[in-house]
């Protein structure tokens, strides 16, 4: 567990929003080198290791990018207006400590808004959204705010530590999806594969699956299972049949994916595909959960329609809080993932 916990601990306190993942790659790079037999950096950004042989190939993705945020305007007073690079519940945002990635190194700053002292009755009432935000930097006005590298379009990141809670329980940013990057790192460390194995560490997940799209294009793989998060339900206000996965209870396989009002736009794996993920689950005395969600999907939905089409799945980790700043996972889930994917790739493909 501690290994794993080190480099999910390296890749959740890494800064990559979407479209600048670099760092997160350099870390996958630094980790995985020597344990695997190659790297390709394709011209979108994904980073894709490789390790085995065989004329089937399986594709195992998950993505590096995190939601985050861009900047959108600077005032003449130095404050910065901003816009919203993924799904991010506007309230979170307010008081979070924040990097701007600017053209001459990072700068730290803090998301402001009126004070409720000063706020009258119906904007109490009201839910804060961003827009009534900004981001200040101690800035005096605009020209110091361009002396200090930030500029329209850079990029901005919340600054949060992982931090270990009891029961083996971790809370930190961008669980979505470094804890899938985490373990897939571990799993390529562990497995001999009778396959040819290409793990693509994709970029852009939040905005679209445009890394996974390009990669799932460019490997043209037998099979590919994206591993990614799901939502726990196991906490205060909320209905077990909203949310019926519980932290703890080892990885889930998704059934069904896509918007909330119809499924449709998400993913609903190949039958032959999931019912080989559950085979080698028993095989290997790991408990699963099963589930259909609501509201979201993966890298597996661009994969399973590239080229001529792929058959796809998805092994997901129980996280609390998805979409926040704290995330909570247990790491026995992370480490049932990690030998469900070892399981995998050393075992025989279904096509």
């Amino acid at each position: 567990m501690g290994e794993l916990l080190d480099i999910l601990r390296r890749l959740s306190e890494a800064h990559g929003p979407p479209g600048f993942e670099d760092e997160v790659a350099d870390i996958i790079v630094s980790e995985l080198r020597g344990y695997v037999d190659g790297f390709v950096k394709d011209s979108l950004g994904n980073l894709i290791a490789y390790k085995g042989s065989g004329d089937k190939s399986l594709m195992l993705a998950a993505h590096m990018d995190e939601i985050a945020l861009i900047v959108k305007s600077i005032d003449d007073k130095g404050f910065i207006r901003f816009a919203k690079l993924g799904g991010i519940w506007d309230q979170l945002l307010v008081g979070q400590q924040v990097i701007v990635h600017g053209s001459k190194g990072r700068v730290r700053g803090v998301i402001g808004s009126k004070a409720i002292h000063v706020m009258k009755d119906e904007e109490r009432r009201q839910l804060l959204t961003y827009d009534k935000m900004f981001i200040d930097v101690g800035a005096r006005s605009a020209d110091e705010v361009k002396e200090m590298g930030i500029e329209v379009g850079n990029f901005i990141t919340i600054d949060k530590r992982l931090v270990e809670l009891a029961n083996g329980l971790v809370a930190g940013k961008a669980f979505d999806d470094r804890a899938g990057c985490a373990a897939l790192v571990q799993a390529l460390k562990e497995a001999k594969p009778r396959c040819k194995v290409y793990a693509a560490f994709t970029i852009q997940e939040e905005v679209g699956l445009k890394g996974a799209t390009v990669a799932g294009y460019a490997i043209k793989p037998t099979v590919g299972v994206a591993v990614d998060t799901t939502i726990a339900g196991d906490h205060p206000n909320i209905e077990p049949h909203e949310a019926p996965i519980k932290v703890g209870s080892g990885p889930v396989v998704v059934v069904a994916d896509g918007r909330r009002d119809s499924l449709s736009g998400g993913l609903i794996p190949n039958p032959v595909v999931k019912r080989w993920i559950v085979k080698v689950a028993q095989e290997r005395g790991i408990p699963i959960q099963f589930e259909v969600l609501e509201g979201g999907t993966t890298d597996a939905t661009a994969i399973q329609l590239s080229r001529e089409g792929v058959p796809s799945g998805v092994i997901a980790f129980p996280t609390r809080y998805v979409h926040t700043f704290q995330e909570v996972l247990n790491l026995r889930d992370l480490e049932k993932v990690v030998t469900l994917l070892v399981g995998l790739m050393e075992g025989e493909m279904p096509f």
